[in-house]
């Protein structure tokens, strides 16, 4: 099995160098349908995410990373709405919804996973330039596509684990931070919806697996 270095520097690339403790990954908006439950390809275990064995993405499935990750703060809450009258004591406090954010600070990522948050287009060779370059494009996009969301991250024992939100949309919360030492983060914030398509309401919003043994 993978150790837990092997996993934790999958898809170390020349624009992608620092290791964080968990990974991100979106599965391609292309694998992502806006119809139908069944041609969803929500993943039914962590190897439909990432080969544990080589630390590869499933790009078969459409999954790809976007980087190494740290401060992945999960959050859901319930709000509430409150009924007041003229009286001391509030008359009935009533469920309203369900939030469901991810908050995240992506670590160094490559110019096309820049794009996949900020609204940027496709990456291209910047023409006649020296050195050979490479760039992206970005504007006000006018739509926001769903995407689904992975982070895999290994514990201090060895299990690995997933968690998968299923109806998903990014959005940077600020610009990159430069730091000295030459590391580059990103903040982002992630809204998890709830896909209403799925009739099982228990698992409209997120799923978490956990390997049963180390895979160290």
């Amino acid at each position: 099995m993978a150790s837990i270095t092997e996993l934790l520097q999958a898809g170390v690339d020349a624009d992608q160098f620092l290791v964080g403790p968990a990974v991100i990954l979106l599965q391609s908006a292309s694998n992502y349908s806006n119809t139908g439950e069944a041609a969803d390809a929500m993943p039914e275990g962590i190897e439909d995410i990432i080969n544990v064995t080589t630390a590869v993405a499933m790009t078969a499935n459409g999954w790809e990373y976007l980087g190494y990750t740290e401060n992945v703060n999960p959050s859901r809450n319930r709000t509430v709405v409150q009924h007041d009258s003229d009286q001391e004591a509030r008359v009935k406090t009533v469920h309203d919804a369900w939030e469901n954010t991810l908050t995240v600070t992506a670590l160094e990522t490559t110019l096309a996973k820049i794009s996949d948050f900020w609204g940027g287009s496709s990456t291209s060779a910047a023409a006649g330039a020296s050195p050979d370059q490479t760039k992206i494009t970005i504007g006000n996009p006018s739509t926001i596509s769903n995407r689904r969301v992975a982070i895999v991250f290994i514990d201090d024992s060895g299990y690995c684990w997933a968690w998968v939100w299923r109806k998903c949309d990014l959005r940077p919360t600020g610009g990159p931070t430069f730091t000295r030492t030459g590391r580059v983060e990103w903040p982002l914030e992630i809204t998890c919806k709830s896909d209403t398509r799925v009739s099982d309401v228990d698992d409209r919003v997120l799923r978490v697996y956990k390997t049963d043994a180390s895979i160290a």
